[in-house]
């Protein structure tokens, strides 16, 4: 991304909204009250490793990002909700080699996971996809702000 080129692009909000401002203006208030929650959260599950947490609200952002057309940051967190889920299985495959019997949860987990291709060298990428996502994020509430005050 180069200097001054925007993070939103609204052409999807307009278009869905027939271009009614008083609509847009909702969206953009709504957006800009959950990216927060989104910021905190993600980085939050980063920290103590909670990879099914992680890919839960990574998946539960993504649409909002991308209707607020933060194409890039939609790809982070489709990313970050596939890689979590990757290291996930990482962690309950160690379980199930060392013996230890799942819980519930765990069997849950296992039924989502089992089937995840992944790599160490994949893995690695989740702390640079969240700092991307959490770069970007206050560029675009400066954008959106801006927004707001123009429509």
């Amino acid at each position: 991304m180069t200097k001054g080129e925007k993070i939103t692009d609204l052409s999807y909000l307009r278009e869905m909204s027939g271009n009614d401002k008083s609509i847009i203006g909702e969206m953009i208030d709504i957006f800009l009250e959950q990216i927060p929650e989104f910021e905190e959260e993600i980085a939050r599950s980063l920290k103590v490793q909670d990879w099914q947490d992680l890919g839960a609200i990574a998946h539960k952002a993504k649409s909002s990002m991308r209707t607020m057309g933060m194409e890039n940051s939609g790809d982070c967190l489709e990313q970050l909700e596939h890689f979590s889920k990757g290291n996930l299985k990482f962690e309950l495959q160690q379980k199930k080699e060392k013996g230890i019997e799942f819980n519930p949860e765990d069997e849950k987990n296992w039924n989502n996971v089992k089937s995840e291709t992944m790599n160490d060298i994949e893995l690695k990428h989740i702390p640079l996809l969240v700092e991307e996502f959490l770069t970007q994020c206050p560029l675009a509430i400066n954008e959106l702000k801006e927004t707001l005050e123009q429509l």
